[in-house]
């Protein structure tokens, strides 16, 4: 008791005493990086000094060098094998490397940088790796997603289930609860709504208040962070241009700053006016246009292009994001939809678009959108004729249908290429289109020079900056003319300048009659072209989700469903792990409920134990018994009957094709009833049919049964903390889990991406060549941002690392081994008995 009451004085006085741990200090001199296999130094020579507690700005030119410095003072830029570095940098006068966790990065692909599967887990992943207390841990994770604005948000909540956005904040509040002394931020506020980034903003304000933390922040919009930060520098070309308070440098280098892209505190409003007035001398006006809302309120309303009625959306039927949704999208106007991050815009997107079937209600589009219906002249031709008036709903539509109508620019934009060269991306849509020749040369240089992509157009798409590939993506929706556009944030990524020339291409679109929607955060755009603006968060309502475990914060409860143990005061029982078991009553197991005690390791060792022995044996009375026992098992699993029905469909069918591959072509004994070549039915064949049926079926029932229910998280926990094995590849391999239910996903987008590009028809085979080539490289450059997300989150931190969540093994652990045992046993016991046992190979 004294040395529990000792650990917990001494982490009462941790806690006291963080507000006092100074801010990280940073010295760089002589310092460049050069990336494997380039010529050209990404940065060189720099110099700078940043002391304790200082808020910096980092600016500059988009590919200026400023990740790559964020990178360098994190420690996770690697050796030589990924780069050349020169001169020094260190943080508080130490190489970054060695200081895992004492400096927290929070990079630009929020995707990237989830790294565990449950967003409590995801939270504390950095303070295990640190070795902070478990209680301490969950107070931390508690703190910080309460200071991201997640603390709704139960702890158990799947990552795969959160928005962009959402992902955005919960890696914030992964970097804040290490509490790191120097806080690296790569654009925290990309693809926030703007009461989101106003919470981040202010999340981060409280933390260098109480922590006294020192801040280098890179963002390209200047106002969102000039009421926190005291001092601004700016690179630009590899080097550091200007250094000295925000206000000075503004002053000083504002103009060059605007020239390159930043934007500047008031270049919302100044861009809005400039779009105005060069529409405005593009139209030949003597006076800018009035306002989007008011120019569409002289209109007159056409019959909209677009109508959903009582539509529910979301990306599984199981579960709905929004519910009763009714719209009427105008025609040949300009549409932006908004709403907070998670509230399903892009699910609407993908699902007016046709990319997604509706879980409920309809989408039509108007009957002139619709393809033109087939018929059969006498000569048996088939000719085009009417629209077909029947097959208003895009999701109905052949991949061929889609261009000319309908495009989705996709909030992901490396999902929508499909060719090797920039320029072979924008030759796609017309060649579907039947255009060639000098008229699509013409089409595709006028396209490359508006966006600013002529000086790219041989390069990959893929290696492109975040802007250029988002004025890639919307240039290859325009490029072929679709009578309705959808676009997921258009404007992400853009400098003023590119931002200018996007929303030009967007109004002259809608002057030649094409239908935008557009689901975009960013104000400025809204302002421009905002002929109409839906909130999504005020049409229809939140979907029927199966209620969520409410969040820690307001249960008072740890991730494993138990009461805390109370900091002020000694805990309740003398033994603390045991919360780690909780009692299981007979009642619990009737009720199916016992397998939640079982840690999931020995349930996997009791599948080993279970199964093992009856692979030695191919007679039918020991496989009958065993498969008997499990089936009266099952029920104990907690398991729905129809779900392991739909589970061990593939079992049930591989069973029955073993058992007649045996009884064709086992060794012929005893009598034998048929025979033809190779092929024949004897007495041993069919006791050896019935035998190997029962066995598949008992040998993959309780696999089915058992693995389904283990979450891959509790694995490594038992893993890690039951068997003791090393954390490093128990945590990695967990990652890779992860990573391989992301690549379903992206092989779902990369499949809806070739069907609205016109290419989701034809060869399956080469359908799945070229996806499989796509979804490799989306894999291999997750993997590496992931490997530099973990590392940052202080993975291989020396000294021992802490769980969140214990595993531990107790009776309940017992009583399934015991089980597992006494399966094989009675049934192999039971064929010894009656001396029907048959060893394998006899």
């Amino acid at each position: 008791m004294d040395s529990i009451e000792a650990a917990l004085a001494a982490d009462r006085a941790r806690e006291a005493g963080a507000a006092s741990v100074p801010g990280a200090r940073v010295r760089v001199r002589g310092w460049g990086w050069r990336h494997a296999g380039r010529k050209a130094w990404a940065l060189r020579d720099i110099d700078l000094d940043i002391a304790p507690g200082e808020r910096v700005l980092l600016l500059g030119t988009s590919g200026a060098g400023k990740s790559t410095l964020l990178g360098g003072l994190a420690g996770v830029l690697g050796g030589e094998d990924e780069g050349d570095s020169a001169g020094s940098l260190a943080v508080d006068g130490r190489a970054p490397e060695e200081l895992r966790g004492r400096v927290g990065l929070m990079m630009q692909d929020p995707e990237a940088q989830v790294v565990l599967a449950r967003a409590g887990d995801d939270v504390a992943f950095g303070c295990e790796n640190l070795g902070v207390p478990r209680e301490e841990i969950w107070t931390r994770v508690r703190d910080a997603l309460d200071e991201v604005g997640l603390g709704g948000l139960s702890l158990d909540h799947p990552t795969s289930r959160l928005s962009g956005g959402q992902k955005q904040r919960l890696a914030l509040a992964s970097i804040l609860a290490m509490r790191p002394g120097l806080l690296l931020l790569d654009e925290p506020t990309a693809n926030l709504d703007p009461e989101g980034v106003g919470e981040v903003v202010e999340a981060t304000r409280r933390v260098l208040e109480r922590t006294g933390a020192t801040l280098i922040v890179v963002e390209h919009r200047v106002d969102v962070w000039a009421g926190l930060v005291d001092r601004a520098v700016v690179v630009m070309e590899g080097a550091v241009r200007a250094d000295g308070p925000l206000e000075d440098v503004l002053r000083d280098e504002g103009g060059a700053l605007r020239d390159a892209g930043i934007w500047l505190p008031g270049d919302d409003r100044a861009v809005v006016e400039e779009a105005r007035r060069r529409w405005a001398a593009a139209s030949a006006c003597s006076a800018p246009p009035p306002a989007r809302g008011a120019e569409q309120a002289a209109r007159p309303s056409p019959a909209p292009a677009m109508r959903v009625r009582d539509l529910a959306i979301g990306y599984r039927e199981d579960r709905p994001v929004r519910s009763g949704i009714d719209l009427d999208i105008p025609r040949g106007a300009s549409t932006c939809v908004i709403g907070p991050n998670g509230v399903g815009k892009s699910a609407l997107a993908l699902t007016v678009a046709g990319l997604l079937p509706q879980l409920a209600g309809t989408v039509d589009a108007a009957e002139d959108l619709a393809p033109l219906r087939s018929s059969r002249r006498p000569h048996r031709t088939r000719t085009r004729t009417a629209p077909d008036a029947a097959r208003t709903d895009p999701h109905t539509w052949s991949s061929r249908e889609l261009p000319g109508r309908i495009s989705l620019v996709f909030q992901e934009p490396e999902y929508q290429f499909v060719e090797r060269t920039v320029r072979e991306e924008l030759e796609v849509g017309p060649r579907l289109a039947g255009v060639g020749g000098a008229e699509l040369d013409g089409l595709v240089e006028r396209t490359l020079r508006r966006l600013r992509l002529d000086q790219v157009a041989l390069a990959n798409p893929m290696t492109l900056s975040g802007g250029e590939k988002r004025r890639l993506s919307v240039a290859t929706a325009l490029i072929s003319a679709p009578r309705v556009v959808l676009l997921d944030e258009p404007t992400f990524g853009q400098d003023r300048s590119t931002w200018l020339e996007l929303v030009g291409i967007l109004q002259e679109a809608v002057e030649a009659g094409t239908t935008l929607v557009s689901v975009t955060h960013d104000r400025a755009f809204i302002e421009v072209m905002g002929d109409r603006v839906i909130d999504l968060s005020e049409v229809g309502r939140p979907a029927g989700h199966r209620r969520e475990a409410e969040p820690a914060s307001q249960t008072g409860l740890v991730p494993d469903g138990r009461p805390p143990r109370p900091v002020s005061a000694p805990p309740a029982r003398n033994d603390p792990e045991e919360r780690a078991a909780p009692r299981i009553g007979w009642r619990d197991v009737l009720a199916g409920r016992g397998l939640r005690a079982v840690n999931p390791v020995t349930q996997v060792l009791a599948l080993v134990v279970m199964t093992t022995p009856l692979m030695a044996s191919v007679d039918v009375l020991s496989a009958g018994i065993a498969l008997a026992l499990e089936v009266l098992l099952v029920p104990l699993a907690g398991i729905e009957a129809r779900r392991v029905l739909t589970r061990i469909v593939p079992l049930l069918a591989a069973a029955p094709l073993a058992a007649l591959s045996m009884l064709l072509y086992a060794k012929p004994g005893g009598d034998v009833y048929w025979s033809w070549g190779p092929a024949a039915v004897s007495q041993n064949s069919v006791e050896l049919a019935g035998a190997v049926l029962l066995r598949v079926l008992a040998l993959g029932l309780p696999a089915i049964v058992l693995l389904s229910r283990i979450d891959p998280t509790d694995m490594a926990d038992g893993l890690g903390q039951v068997l003791h094995l090393p954390a490093r590849p128990v945590l990695a391999s967990l990652a890779g889990v992860r990573m391989t239910g992301l690549m379903v996903t992206d092989w779902r987008a990369l499949e809806r991406a070739r069907r609205m590009r016109g290419i989701g028809d034809g060869s399956r085979v080469a359908a799945f060549f070229r996806g499989a080539f796509a979804l490799l490289v989306f894999a291999l450059r997750r993997s590496a941002k992931l490997s530099l997300t973990m590392e940052a989150r202080g993975f291989g931190a020396p000294g021992p690392r802490s769980w969140a969540r214990p595993s531990r093994v107790g009776g309940a652990d017992a009583a399934m081994m015991a089980v597992a045992v006494a399966v094989p046993v009675a049934a192999i016991g039971a064929a010894v008995w009656f001396g029907v046992l048959r060893p394998a190979g006899t």
